[in-house]
């Protein structure tokens, strides 16, 4: 299947996200915004950040990542 659908914080589907999409672990993101993993799996568990589970590996994509950057709502330290 090349689409995986993801849930934003809403709980519906926003958005379908190519397989070939980038991706970050959540403590790649959380070294790309400087914060702690753990806050970026709570960010996860709160709704407040998109993910899909690939083999038991939780990962965001980078158009979610571009998303909360270009809402202002992380600094990007890249």
């Amino acid at each position: 299947m090349k689409q995986k659908l993801i849930e934003a914080a809403s709980g519906k589907t926003v958005n379908k996200v190519e397989l070939r999409d980038g991706f970050l672990t959540p403590a790649q993101t959380g070294a790309r915004w400087k914060m702690h993993r753990e806050s970026i799996r709570r960010m996860l568990r709160q709704r407040r950040l998109a993910s899909i589970i690939i083999s038991r590996r939780r990962l965001i994509p980078l158009s979610e990542i571009a998303r909360v950057e270009e809402g202002g709502l992380i600094n990007s330290a890249a």
